[in-house]
């Protein structure tokens, strides 16, 4: 069996024991989970060990040591994939994220057709929507621009809290009326270092926050009919924010 090499910094959050309760680690369960990605199609996203690179693949084949993914349309990439001893593997499955490593990849076949290699994750990550913790980023880091289709106007709304499931933002009354079980379809939001999602929201809850002033409300919301591309998006930066999180704890200490 090839060992595993020393784990890259992007993962010390990981090996710190984050998210140790929601590692799975019985082979019957993770073939199970790929088995059913493998079934319903779900795009993956794949990057090498080491590298920053990202694409989007599909998971193809799984069976009792193997699973199977596409190759990417690049050759260039491809031989990145094939020289990386791990490759990072997220996808999405209903509502639960799952991250996992595999590797080295070798290249074969599926249907007649180029197609690599990997053995079964020996663990995989499984984050269940309603396990993702709200986070707070840095303030005045993260905002939301909200269409308003009555207008056909865009409002920014600073975001307080942010989480697999929904969020809360904070904008002022005059700017925008928040009102429970509205749908707020089509709003942006830039994620640093990952990129921009589109998102539906739904308000859960109103609250006007008075020692802000009488003009600002925050609003719950929660997210509605995620594409599997935000789904990632949204955990890579989560947990971009609970490595720094975890870096500026170590700094105190």
């Amino acid at each position: 069996m090839t060992e595993t090499p020393p784990p890259s910094e992007q993962d010390v959050a990981d090996l710190d024991g984050y998210y140790d309760k929601f590692y799975v680690h019985d082979a019957t369960e993770i073939r199970h989970h790929l088995q059913r990605m493998a079934g319903e199609r779900c795009a993956l996203t794949v990057r090498a060990e080491g590298s920053l690179d990202t694409m989007a693949t599909l998971l193809l084949k799984v069976d009792e040591r193997a699973l199977w993914i596409d190759v990417p349309s690049s050759r260039k990439l491809l031989d990145v994939w094939m020289a990386a001893h791990l490759l990072r593997i997220e996808g999405s499955l209903d509502r639960a994220a799952l991250r996992f490593s595999s590797g080295p990849a070798r290249l074969d076949t599926y249907g007649d057709k180029p197609a690599l290699r990997l053995p079964i994750p020996q663990r995989m990550l499984y984050l269940q929507r309603r396990e993702f913790i709200r986070r707070e980023p840095p303030f005045g880091a993260l905002a939301c621009l909200l269409h308003l289709p009555e207008t056909e106007r865009e409002v920014e709304a600073t975001i307080r809290d942010i989480g697999g499931g929904g969020l809360a933002i904070v904008a002022t009354r005059s700017a925008v009326q928040f009102q429970v079980g509205d749908l707020l379809r089509g709003c942006r939001i830039e994620l640093p270092d990952v990129g921009e999602v589109e998102v539906n929201l739904q308000v859960r809850h109103v609250l006007l926050r008075g020692h802000l002033g009488y003009d600002v409300a925050q609003a719950g919301c929660e997210f509605v009919d995620l594409t599997p591309a935000v789904q990632r998006k949204l955990f890579r930066y989560l947990l971009q924010l609970d490595r720094d999180q975890l870096a500026r704890r170590r700094a105190l200490e």
